[in-house]
């Protein structure tokens, strides 16, 4: 008993640390220029705001401005990067193309506010209309109880993603002397921190959209096996007064099952718009995380084993740990992104299985004429929804479990060259 409501206890403190850290990632959205929507109240729709419209706009002014100053900065006052060729092209791609993708992620969000609010309301109006349909009070309290320890820990790899994520630039700003004696190129670190964490604000986003999309999808599901259940535990009765309630009572569950398959039809359209918003951020984040990652190792390596270093200090420098922990953020947060959009897709074929298995349970030949064409129609549509609805990101790739491994593979390979060209450039 004792050890329940300790377990209690602590679930409901996780929940309010999790809707905490939830405020103020969303906080941060806004005023990083992600997020121009005012915040509404129950009942009521997402509406957009002039002010966080302006203040996304001039966000844009400023990091496009300012990135060239910042990579001059970083360039001309980095001594590590101009100690070798290859650490200076290495750099250079990286520090460039990370300004490039939160340049590109900015202009995404303020000139399609109109299309991502559209979005939030859509997702919100779905939920209302699912909610309509939940004819028990078991599933009404289920499509409410959305802090489930699934979801809390989506949030909390999400927020440790986010605790990750400064470990890098802190330990450059505390290694270099640089920094103390140039407050511009102090300033310039920072700023392109803040261009990391725009990217992955970007994303973090849209891992919170696809766990409530998530969330009304599994429901959905839910209630559809429950309407086919229903259908086939009734009976043709024998007396023939009972004929019309049974007619009635099937034309009742064809009437919710279009319903139910008009909230489907939304939740799958919903998700195709909400992947065509991020598209261009996935691709710059996968096209990041390969970067850094194969840098960061790179760096390792350099630092521990290159003739280089050893011809220079006469010692090799101690294993980065700090670089450790920020890679694995970064492939962390990148895990989450495409397992939780290949779970989505996955949710959405479920719902073919749902459907099939729910019609062989139903009676041959015991069935209305609305009941059976909207079991065709429903399947017939089913079954056309996963060519219709294919998601890409920006029509390049699938994000799906098969992209984590080409991932790894290319960032091998990749360091496999870097390492042997480190070896004929330093004999």
């Amino acid at each position: 008993m004792a050890s329940s409501s300790l377990a209690g206890l602590t679930f409901y403190w996780l929940r309010k640390v999790a809707i905490a850290a939830l405020l103020v990632l969303y906080g941060l959205a806004k005023v990083f220029g992600l997020v121009a929507a005012s915040t509404p109240r129950v009942g009521q729709r997402v509406r957009q705001s002039l002010y966080w419209r302006i203040h996304g706009y001039a966000m844009v002014v400023f990091v496009g401005c300012f990135s060239p100053v910042a990579f001059a900065s970083v360039y001309h006052r980095m001594a590590f990067l101009r100690q070798n060729r290859l650490l200076l092209l290495i750099g250079f791609n990286r520090y460039v193309l990370m300004l490039l993708c939160a340049f590109a992620t900015l202009c995404i969000h303020t000139t399609k506010q109109e299309e991502i609010v559209g979005c939030l309301n859509q997702l919100l109006r779905c939920r209302r209309r699912l909610m309509r349909l939940m004819h028990t009070p078991e599933l009404r309290q289920s499509i409410d109880r959305l802090s489930t320890r699934g979801n809390l820990l989506i949030v909390g790899v999400l927020i440790g993603v986010f605790i990750l994520s400064p470990v890098h630039t802190l330990q450059i700003m505390s290694w270099d002397p640089a920094v103390r004696e140039n407050f511009l190129y102090a300033f310039s670190l920072l700023f392109i921190y803040a261009c990391q964490l725009i990217l992955r604000l970007s994303l973090g986003l849209y891992v919170l959209v696809l766990v409530l999309l998530d969330h009304l999808g599994h429901h959905s599901n839910q209630l559809l096996a429950r309407l086919l259940a229903d259908a086939a535990s009734l009976r043709a009765p024998l007396i023939r007064r009972r004929q019309q309630l049974y007619h009635s009572q099937q034309t009742w569950l064809a009437l919710e099952l279009w319903r139910l398959l008009h909230v489907h039809h939304q939740l799958l359209a919903l998700f195709r718009s909400i992947c065509s918003l991020t598209g261009l951020q996935a691709v710059c984040f996968v096209s990041l995380v390969a970067m850094e990652c194969m840098v960061q190792m790179f760096f390792t390596y350099f630092m521990h084993y290159s003739k280089f270093i050893l011809r220079k200090y006469h010692r090799a420098f101690p294993f980065n740990y700090y670089a450790m922990a920020f890679v694995t953020g970064l492939l962390a947060n990148l895990v989450l992104v495409i397992c939780l959009t290949h779970r989505m897709i996955r949710r959405f074929a479920h719902t073919r299985e749902v459907l099939r298995s729910g019609v062989l349970a139903l009676p041959p030949g015991g069935t209305v004429k609305q009941l059976n064409e909207t079991l065709h129609y429903y399947g017939l549509y089913l079954k056309n929804a996963e060519h219709i609805f294919a998601v890409r990101a920006c029509g390049l790739f699938k994000l799906n479990n098969v992209l984590l491994f080409c991932i790894v593979e290319g960032m091998l390979n990749y360091l496999m060259i870097l390492i042997q060209f480190d070896k004929v450039i330093n004999k």
